[in-house]
């Protein structure tokens, strides 16, 4: 099987991620249980009981498997969503649970995909970064490659013209009446001359226009680099700010809890003191008959107690109505907007 050329700078940093967490946990199912999560919730990928052993190497095979199963168990409780409320019935409580989770698993799964994407383009204009540089540069190695060879044929040219100089002084040495031979040699000499100054001037702009060449790829090159890392940068900022307001829905939602938790407590209490009350009340009456004005101010307290718990308990049905339309708010986001991932306890 081909290994993937993307995958090995991910490798690299997985290895020195598990590295630094050798140094934090000495104890071994710590250890494992913490890879575990680096594996599943940083690098996006299923941990198994070999990969684990294979990557830390520590203890038997039965010991990273148990550190899975018990990991998927924490994952499965914590992804668990329980409504209680007693005025609730089981059906609904279940339903409603089973929408938060919905929602919350959708809204997971919709920014891991974003932010898988956003890496992946990251990667690809990286790589096409990478693949004009190597252009360029395998431009500029046939530039030197070409001007190696002019310089060859420059230097040989100048050999010529030595060789030339030397046989033009041995024939006038040995020859006074080659005059017209001379011209011919000098003639010669001027057309070489004139050759290597249009190759000199040839080189020097073919040298300019691959110096230019090179300078536009590698200005090419830190645009696209620039723009990559501020486009992760935007993804990184839409992230956090994602996860602060799922983060305040949550508190929002906590809170709502507790106020319906009290407000069911103080009903239940009035309730418990009416009823005490009125017993009191009709004993009271079958007892003494004497007592009749003062039991018809008790009945009028405990009216007034009566409207006023009814008050609590309409005010406790609107704030119900406002949870329930809170979750369905919540349920009936935009599909487009980003979503956070859960953040692990």
């Amino acid at each position: 099987m081909t290994p993937n050329p993307e995958s090995a700078p991910d490798e690299q940093r997985l290895q020195t991620d598990i590295a630094a967490l050798r140094s934090r946990f000495a104890d071994t199912r710590e250890l494992y249980r913490e890879v575990c999560a680096l594996l599943f919730f940083r690098y996006g990928i299923t941990p198994t009981a070999n990969k684990l052993y294979s990557l830390v190497r520590k203890g038997s095979m039965n010991t990273p498997a148990d550190v899975l199963n018990q990991f998927w168990q924490d994952l499965r409780n914590k992804t668990r969503v329980k409504i209680d409320h007693p005025d609730l019935p089981d059906a609904m409580k279940q339903v409603a649970a089973e929408a938060v989770l919905s929602i919350w698993q959708a809204a997971s799964e919709t920014a891991t995909g974003e932010l898988a994407v956003l890496r992946a383009e990251a990667r690809h204009q990286t790589h096409e970064a990478e693949a004009v540089r190597d252009q360029a540069a395998a431009e500029l190695d046939v530039v030197r490659q070409t001007a190696a060879s002019t310089q060859a044929e420059l230097d040989a040219t100048r050999a010529q013209l030595a060789g030339m100089r030397d046989a033009l002084a041995a024939e006038r040495e040995a020859h006074a009446a080659t005059d017209g031979r001379l011209q011919e040699i000098r003639r010669q000499l001027d057309e070489a001359g004139n050759q290597l100054v249009q190759v000199k001037a040839e080189f020097t702009v073919e040298l300019d226009r691959a110096r230019e060449r090179v300078t536009a790829v590698e200005e090419r090159a830190v645009s696209h680099e620039k723009r990559a890392l501020r486009e992760i940068d935007q993804e990184r900022t839409a992230r956090q700010k994602s996860e602060k307001q799922v983060e305040e829905l949550r508190a929002q939602l906590q809170t709502t809890r507790a106020e319906l938790k009290d407000t069911t407590v103080q009903h239940a209490d009035a309730l418990a003191s009416l009823r005490t009350e009125l017993r009191l009340s009709q004993q009271q009456t079958e007892n003494a008959a004497q007592q009749y004005l003062a039991t018809i101010d008790e009945l009028t307290n405990t009216r007034s107690l009566l409207r006023d718990a009814q008050r609590q308990a309409e005010r406790a049905d609107a704030e119900v109505q406002v949870t329930r339309r809170l979750i369905d708010d919540i349920k009936n986001a935009p599909a487009g907007r980003s979503a956070p991932k859960q953040k692990t306890g």
